[in-house]
């Protein structure tokens, strides 16, 4: 078990709330990759992303599949429905950044060890650092899959929550957003 203190302090030991506190869209935002963090683990181990256009994408497959497949009448069967469709998506996300977590402590306490064997030398150095490269290649693949999964539920989220307001779906518009956001003008 890895014991976190509190910033400042030396006595106070932090509880890790988020391992107890059921799966909410807040609570995955607090605890979801830096999408910054993401790109530059994707840039480094030359990955693909993929999740360029997927929080859009998910949010209309969504929003068709609440057109065709969720009761249109407002009522419990609606909200149940609606929220049977975001409760497993972010569960699963939650989860999915709970072990890129785990993964980057162990990855990061492998290196410290890799640090020190290399400081001391011998011949068990190739082999810590065969695990440290191993332990660090997880590592970036649950990071990258944990933002994966919580831009799909970014995606779920949207769609069913204008679902659940009576808001019609319309798709993402950026450019009207910062417009907006920023009470510009719109030039024609």
């Amino acid at each position: 078990m890895r014991i976190e203190l509190l910033p400042g302090l030396t006595n106070v030991i932090r509880f890790p709330v988020e391992r107890r506190a059921p799966p909410t869209l807040d609570l995955l935002r607090e605890i979801a990759p830096d999408a910054r963090e993401v790109s530059s683990a994707i840039e480094a181990f030359a990955l693909d992303d993929p999740t360029v256009g997927l929080r859009d994408a998910v949010d209309a497959s969504t929003a068709e599949y609440i057109l065709n497949h969720v009761r249109a009448e407002p009522g419990s069967g609606r909200k149940e429905a609606l929220e049977a469709l975001l409760t497993p998506v972010l569960e699963q996300a939650v989860m999915a950044c709970r072990k890129a977590h785990d993964a980057a402590v162990a990855a990061g306490e492998a290196q410290q060890t890799l640090l020190q064997a290399q400081t001391e030398g011998g011949f068990w150095l190739e082999p810590i650092e065969a695990k440290t490269e191993d332990l660090t290649q997880v590592a970036v693949n649950l990071l990258v899959e944990a933002h994966r999964m919580a831009e799909e539920a970014e995606g779920v989220s949207r769609a069913v929550g204008m679902a659940q307001r009576g808001e019609p779906w319309a798709p993402v518009n950026r450019r009207g957003d910062v417009y907006d956001l920023f009470g510009l003008v719109r030039s024609a």
